[in-house]
Formats: C-alpha cells, sequence, structure tokens
C-alpha cells in the first residue's frame, strides 16, 4: 500500500512540478527579454543552447509563422522556402526539422528539451525513492508527448485535426483538456506573456493565466478551433 501511495504521489508531484517549470522556462528562457540573454554568450554552450532554445520559439514559432493567422503555419512557399534558407545557412536545420518549433524533433532534442528540468528531477526523485521516481515517470513521458504531438494539433482547425489524427489522437482531441488548452494556447500566441503551459496548471497558481474573453472566443470560432 505504502508503495501504491508512492506512485500516485510521484504522479501527482511530477505533473506539478513539470507544470510549473514549464511555465517558468517558458517565460522566462523561450521569451526571455534582452537583458536576460545578454549574459547568455558568458554561458559558453549553455548560452548557445538557450539562445538557440529562444530563437527557436520565440522568433521562428512565434514570429516567422503563423504570420496571418493561428492556423496558417505559411502564407506561401515563397516565404517558406525564404525561412528554410536563413535557417540552413545559419546552421539551424534542427528549426526546420522540429516543423519550426511545432514538435520538439528527434531524441537528441528530446533530452535537450528535459535539460533545464534535471536537477529538481533528480532531488525529488532521490528523496522519493523508487516507487515516486517510477510514478513521475508518466508525467514525464505526458511532458514530452503533448509538446511532440498534441502541440501541433493545437494550430489546426478543429475538423482538419480530427481528419488526420489517429484514433488515439482523436480521443485526445475530444477531450473537454484539449478544448480549454486550445483557447490557453491562442491567448498565448495573440499576447505571449500569459498561458506557457501546455500541462495545464501552473499558469493559474503564477499569476500568468488569461482566459478568453466574448471577443476572443468569436476569433476561434471564426478560425475553426
Amino acid at each position: 500500500m505504502i508503495a501504491f501511495d508512492q506512485f500516485v504521489l510521484g504522479i501527482s508531484l511530477g505533473y506539478l512540478f513539470f507544470s510549473i517549470a514549464e511555465s517558468i522556462v517558458h517565460s522566462y528562457i523561450l521569451h526571455a527579454k534582452r537583458q536576460t540573454r545578454a549574459y547568455w554568450p558568458k554561458l559558453g554552450f549553455l548560452g548557445a543552447y538557450l539562445r538557440n532554445s529562444w530563437y527557436s520559439h520565440h522568433v521562428v514559432h512565434h514570429q516567422r509563422t503563423f504570420r496571418s493567422n493561428h492556423v496558417t503555419l505559411f502564407d506561401s512557399e515563397h516565404q517558406k522556402e525564404e525561412l528554410n534558407q536563413f535557417l540552413t545557412e545559419n546552421g539551424k536545420n534542427s528549426i526546420i526539422f522540429s516543423s519550426y518549433g511545432l514538435r520538439v524533433g528527434d531524441f537528441f532534442e528530446k533530452i535537450k528539451y528535459l535539460c533545464p528540468h534535471l536537477p529538481w528531477i533528480i532531488t525529488v526523485c532521490y528523496f522519493g525513492g523508487g516507487w515516486f521516481t517510477l510514478g513521475l515517470c508518466i508525467p514525464l513521458c505526458f511532458y514530452i508527448w503533448i509538446a511532440e504531438y498534441v502541440h501541433p494539433y493545437l494550430h489546426f482547425p478543429y475538423n482538419q485535426a480530427i481528419n488526420s489524427a489517429s484514433t488515439l489522437m482523436r480521443f485526445v482531441l475530444r477531450t473537454q483538456y484539449f478544448r480549454l488548452l486550445t483557447q490557453h494556447h491562442y491567448l498565448h500566441h495573440k499576447y505571449s506573456n500569459c498561458n506557457f503551459n501546455l500541462m495545464l496548471g501552473a499558469d493559474r497558481l503564477l499569476g500568468c493565466h488569461q482566459s478568453p474573453n466574448e471577443k476572443e472566443l468569436i476569433e476561434i470560432n471564426k478560425l475553426g478551433l
């Protein structure tokens, strides 16, 4: 019974910790202000990693794609080719391979995606024990899965998402969680200073959650989300 309790505690605290860490990392690294980025060159390899993560998300995913609206990746093939050429010439092919920030990327990119979380993961697992660690693996996998596989669907019109999804993903897309996440993520792209979570919850705890108003709900419906 103790083992089961530890396992459930690992799931519960793991979700909470990942949600909090995701919101903080997303806010302070992926949307880092100029003053913060000015210190990164002093950090060597780590600084280069942080800058590339910021560039992939803040610049490419938020500014150089989805320019027209939330569901149109590129306005034209020329726009796509122009960005591809720029990224290739500047050694940023990994951003292309991650679908311009829509996905995490290959196995190596997934490992790097987890790196900012390793200190707290190692600490809580050390004190939590084996069953706690096993439970924490569930929200850890969910954290990677939702960023890699669910995030792209947040930029699809709902009918298109349903028609192109696998059976399992269609089940996910029909959940209340996905509906709330769609509204949540739409506002993140509209304002970029709120709604950082894909693992919902911590944005509310940290005071950076925003709910859609009536006008924004109309915008979301017009896009077919």
